[in-house]
């Protein structure tokens, strides 16, 4: 169950994200947004954990600062984006559709088909999610098309942080670290690039001039960047990708929640039967044990499993 309180977590974390960035770059630019965001909680990896750099593998360098780098950057540009072109709820339903997208991605790179009970969890949550799409809404909107970028990044970032931490045997500080330091040689580049084509440059002057923004920033980086990035993939070294991205989907329900519990707006019929079907699509995949199914796993899994036994034999894992 840990597992599961510590993603849950995380999910609350990301549901009150969206809100934040919102917000705080009403009057700032959005890529300078991310930059500083990104730059500073960088430092802070860097420092923390500077002494452990050396032990890093070369192939989880590279995997790490390239691949989930890409996909979280892919993720942060298009999001702050799409929040500016529509609601911050509509943007976490589209997320959600990470339910269908990460078992795809899972079966096209590493061959692992969905177990029976995470199919119908799938299936329920892609019905709850189908009740949040008002066909009166005349279609994708350009926020819905940037959100729609933006969970490709997220979907992939699940199954890389799931090979990173599987296969290559990497701890969760470092899949953490190196997930937020690629993401920001990104930032980098598209921060330059911007700051070398508007005259404000990297916007320091108005920065500091904006305490909201600055909030935004910090708040950023202490519970997204760092609170919440951490309990995700210390969640899915104790949980399958495809549970996580079942948990996931409950970020409307909690969008829900605190749009009713801190601006008084009561959920609709729709949303509130949404949450009902999500929640049931979580303990489908969270009461497997209970429900007598059986489990498979693939032939690579099993002998990566028993090897890392063999290994490590009585010892914890790594964080």
């Amino acid at each position: 169950m840990v597992g599961y309180a510590v993603v849950l977590g995380a999910v609350f974390i990301w549901g009150v994200s969206y809100i934040v960035m919102k917000e705080a770059t009403t009057d700032y630019p959005h890529v300078l947004f991310q930059f500083w965001r990104y730059a500073a909680v960088s430092l802070i990896y860097l420092a923390w954990s500077y002494r452990s750099l050396r032990s890093i593998p070369a192939k989880v360098w590279r995997a790490g600062l390239f691949g989930l780098g890409l996909a979280n950057f892919t993720l942060g540009i298009f999001s702050i984006f799409a929040v500016q072109y529509t609601t911050p709820t509509r943007v976490v339903v589209i997320n959600s559709f990470i339910i269908a997208v990460v078992p795809l991605l899972r079966w096209i790179h590493d061959k692992a088909r969905p177990e029976r009970h995470e199919k119908w969890a799938i299936g329920i949550a892609l019905v709850a999610i189908a009740l949040l799409i008002d066909p009166r809404d005349g279609g994708l909107k350009p926020g819905d098309g940037l959100a729609l970028l933006g969970m490709i990044g997220y979907a992939y970032s699940i199954v890389l942080t799931n090979r990173l931490l599987l296969r290559d045997r990497a701890s969760v500080v470092q899949v953490s670290m190196l997930g937020i330091v690629g993401c920001s040689a990104y930032f980098s580049v598209a921060g330059i690039v911007y700051a070398c084509l508007r005259p404000e440059g990297f916007g320091l002057k108005l920065l500091v001039s904006q305490p909201g923004t600055l909030t935004g920033i910090l708040f950023m980086i202490l519970f997204v960047s760092l609170a919440a990035n951490l309990l995700q993939v210390f969640g899915q070294r104790k949980l399958p990708p495809v549970t996580v991205s079942i948990l996931f989907c409950l970020e409307p329900a909690v969008t829900a929640l605190l749009d009713y519990v801190l601006l008084g707006n009561p959920p609709s019929l729709r949303m509130a039967l949404c949450g009902t079907l999500l929640i049931s699509a979580t303990l489908v995949v969270a009461l497997r044990g209970l429900t007598g199914l059986p489990r498979k796993r693939d032939a690579g899994t099993g002998r990566r499993a028993r090897s890392a036994a063999g290994d490590k034999r009585g010892e914890s894992p790594p964080l």
